[in-house]
């Protein structure tokens, strides 16, 4: 087993290796495979920066920034 992980679960010892997986995975908050408990790399959360940086239009309805929905 390789210490290069970013996230093991400690019931089927899976790993997971992307930042995108372990952020994923913190929001889950359990293993998908066996619902065992998770071991993270590192256990501070990494904030997201497509949630940092929010547009100015952000908050606007679906149908304004999806255009008109087809039939």
């Amino acid at each position: 087993m390789s210490d290069h992980y970013a996230v093991r679960c400690t019931g089927c010892a899976f790993t997971w290796n992307t930042p995108a997986m372990a952020e994923g995975l913190r929001v889950l908050g359990s293993c998908p495979k066996c619902r065992g408990e998770l071991e993270f790399r590192d256990d501070a959360p990494t904030a997201s920066a497509a949630s940092d940086a929010r547009p100015a239009d952000a908050a606007a309805a679906p149908h304004m920034v999806l255009g008109i929905p087809r039939i």
